[in-house]
């Protein structure tokens, strides 16, 4: 993972990246430097003979250069280069983005007798105070911000390699004699010998096999062993747990060891229905590499997976020891990836914390930008949702049902397309049926639904989508919640807020599927 250090010119980011990379024991890269040593010339000289439009075009071929081949580096740019989008979004995916604040008049300090910045050209004090103001709004929606006012470098280095290496939340939920410990911690590699305090035991670590480009591994200890795997919910099935069991016992698994898990809601499932399997149950440690996984599966101990076209119908109930989450992780996601989370920390939101759903709209570009303690603060609150619900009904007798909020079409519409959809976008579909069934049964208005539809368009995704309404209602049907009394449905209602609710007639239900299936469209 890579460490992107930005901010206005005189922010100190060239001084204050050395720093952090001589901490870190990397090697540094300045864009600005780069773009000296690749053309010959200065950057003043560049601007003179060429202008800036053609450095900012040479600008963008180091930042591709370095989004292509570096991904453990401590990276500073220059003043404008994450002000370009394209250039934020390429280095934003390979690592964190920190930007440096600091009062105009420090800055000009710092700056006032260099003669190579060519953009201090004829400027006076005033003409720099005019020109921070143009771009100070453009720099606090950026991600990250640190503010420097006051502090040396060193201290700056030391502020930032703090914010890269700590715990910022921590609970615990208890049902009988299961317990999950959830702690909130960033850290840039894995040691997996860090997590656990018996130093002897065998750690086996399944993982997302494209884990290892977004978060540096490290499995060469003694007694640790790791196996990659392909995390795709086709594969969440009974012949990847059979993988895994062989595995676990050719390597000499016992009842004291630890079975680490590191990925999305594919991997953490697999390993949690593994974990409790082998040797009749052990302990297992998940790490939710997905921001829908951080959000929601990683904690509740439902560990479910896949047979024929019935989604998450073999499993257990079997609570992990630990979760650790850290956001760290999701750098590497595209935007769609972190809409698609979204989705269940909006359900979160509707069944116990309506600020969430407030949080998710006012601050989506600061998301998008992965601001951390953005993330963080969203994370946060769906697990303690979740957390409130599951230890009161680990084993979803009553209230836990609740946690299925337009899962139930949603499951439907991933076999229905062969699990070529994303679990979000579907949820999202089915959280707007939902809300649909609930408005005609005079429930609720529609002024939920209307609110839902806009913000997940503001999230990219799809309000309506292919599918054939009578296979999908025998799909829901075959439901893993449904019992002999029927299928519970959750519902919303403006009185009650989420409800549950048995026998819906069916030809309200078809109705309903009006809003969001189309039968002739193929998306």
């Amino acid at each position: 993972m890579n460490i992107i250090i930005t901010g206005f010119m005189g922010t100190g980011k060239t001084t204050v990246g050395r720093l952090v990379a001589r901490q870190l024991g990397r090697f540094h890269l300045d864009t600005d430097r780069m773009v000296v040593s690749k053309t010959g010339k200065s950057i003043k000289s560049i601007f003179e003979q060429w202008g800036e439009t053609y450095f900012r075009r040479f600008e963008k071929s180091v930042v591709k250069e370095i989004c292509r081949h570096e991904r453990k580096v401590v990276i500073s740019t220059g003043g404008k280069t994450l002000l370009d989008e394209e250039n934020f979004i390429r280095l934003s995916e390979t690592g964190v983005v920190f930007t440096l604040i600091d009062s105009p008049l420090n800055c000009w300090e710092r700056v006032k007798k260099s003669f190579n910045r060519p953009l201090l050209k004829n400027l006076d004090l005033a003409g720099f105070l005019a020109l921070y103001g143009e771009r100070e709004k453009l720099y606090q929606g950026l991600p990250n911000k640190i503010n420097i006012e006051g502090l040396s470098p060193e201290k700056v280095a030391e502020k930032i390699l703090g914010f890269l290496a700590s715990k910022t939340n921590g609970f615990e939920i208890t049902q009988g004699r299961q317990k999950t410990v959830v702690s909130m911690q960033r850290f840039i590699s894995l040691k997996a010998r860090d997590i656990v305090e018996d130093k002897q035991t065998k750690l086996f670590i399944v993982y997302d096999k494209r884990v290892t480009r977004a978060l540096e591994i490290k499995t060469a200890e003694e007694k640790v062993y790791a196996l990659p795997l392909e995390a795709t919910d086709v594969n969440k099935n009974l012949q990847q747990a059979e993988k895994i069991w062989k595995w676990l016992l050719a390597n000499g698994v016992r009842r004291d060891s630890i079975l680490i898990s590191v990925g999305g809601g594919v991997i953490g499932d697999l390993a949690g229905f593994v974990s409790s399997t082998i040797l009749r149950g052990i302990k297992h440690f998940h790490l939710p590499t997905t921001l829908l996984a951080m959000v929601d599966s990683c904690l509740g101990g439902k560990n479910g997976i896949n047979y024929g076209d019935f989604k998450n119908c073999l499993g257990t109930f079997s609570l992990p020891e630990r979760v650790i989450i850290n956001p760290f992780f999701l750098h590497s996601l595209k935007t769609l990836d972190l809409s698609t989370g979204l989705v269940e920390a909006v359900k979160a939101g509707l069944i116990g914390d309506t600020g969430l759903v407030d949080l998710i709209e006012e601050k989506l570009d600061l998301i998008w930008k992965k601001d951390i303690t953005t993330l963080e603060e969203i994370i946060w609150r769906a697990l303690q949702v979740k957390g409130t619900i599951v230890e009161e009904d680990l084993y979803e007798t009553g209230n836990r049902k609740k946690l299925n909020f337009g899962h139930t079409l949603g499951h439907a519409l991933e076999a229905f397309h062969n699990y070529q959809i994303s679990h979000g976008q579907a949820v999202a579909i089915g959280l707007l049926y939902s809300l649909r069934v609930s408005e005609l049964l005079s429930l609720a208005d529609s002024a939920v639904r209307e609110r839902l539809k806009n913000l997940f368009l503001r999230l990219g995704l799809k309000i309506r989508i292919h599918g054939h309404r009578a296979e999908l209602l025998m799909l829901m049907g075959q439901d893993k919640k449904a019992t002999e009394q029927g299928l519970d449905f959750v519902l919303f209602s403006n009185s009650s807020g989420v409800i549950i609710k048995n026998n819906i007639d069916q030809k309200l239900m078809l109705e309903a599927m009006e809003e969001v299936i189309d039968e002739n469209i193929d998306n």
